[in-house]
């Protein structure tokens, strides 16, 4: 029996990652670090943290971990709001599974703070039950870690719980830890037969 639904973030509940994207190059572009496009593209869905080693080959962990944390400040100081890029049909869908008894949580690789500013921000904060950040883990997503760390928070097995990803990275390599993996964007008549059989939505 489905008792939680386990979303991603970044472009499942909000459509942050173009938001992200200019964050990311902008930053670079103040560093005088050329990215190109390829690489561009290998930055969606995962957290900057991972990515320096290509970004900027033979650099110490120390210079890494300075990048990033200078990469936190940036976006502090660049914003963007994240109710403005909510998707849609979300809140109505999280209004049903509350209805419904589900629990909700959140696996993203975003650090806490951004994930947390998310909730504020979007007024969902209250109708999430468990978070878990990928950078709490020596390998964050498409790492199934995640999801199973956040199965164990839940209390659930994994036969228990359906997982919302819209990354490629996230549906080559979860390995399936939830019985079920749902693909967005997703139509919220088609996710309500959650309360039947497993499904896999397929994508659009």
């Amino acid at each position: 029996m489905i008792k939680a639904v386990i979303f991603d973030m970044d472009g499942v509940l909000v459509d942050s990652e173009p938001e992200t994207l200019k964050q990311r190059l902008g930053y670079f572009e103040q560093l005088g670090i050329e990215v190109t496009p390829e690489l561009g593209a290998k930055m969606i869905g995962l957290n900057l943290s991972s990515l320096w080693p290509q970004v900027l080959p033979g650099k110490t962990e120390a210079t890494y971990q300075q990048l990033q944390d200078e990469y936190v400040t940036y976006k502090h100081a660049h914003p963007f709001n994240y109710a403005a890029v909510m998707q849609p049909t979300v809140r109505e869908f999280f209004d049903w599974l509350k209805k419904h008894g589900y629990r909700i949580a959140i696996a993203s690789a975003s650090d806490h703070e951004f994930i947390a500013m998310m909730g504020r921000q979007t007024g969902l904060a209250d109708d999430i039950d468990v978070i878990t950040s990928g950078t709490d883990f020596e390998r964050s997503k498409p790492d199934p870690a995640v999801y199973l760390a956040t199965l164990q928070k839940l209390g659930l097995d994994a036969d228990e719980a359906v997982a919302v990803e819209d990354s490629a990275w996230g549906f080559r390599r979860l390995k399936r830890p939830v019985s079920s993996l749902l693909r967005f964007p997703f139509v919220i008549h088609a996710l309500r037969r959650i309360k039947g059989p497993p499904i896999i939505v397929c994508p659009t």
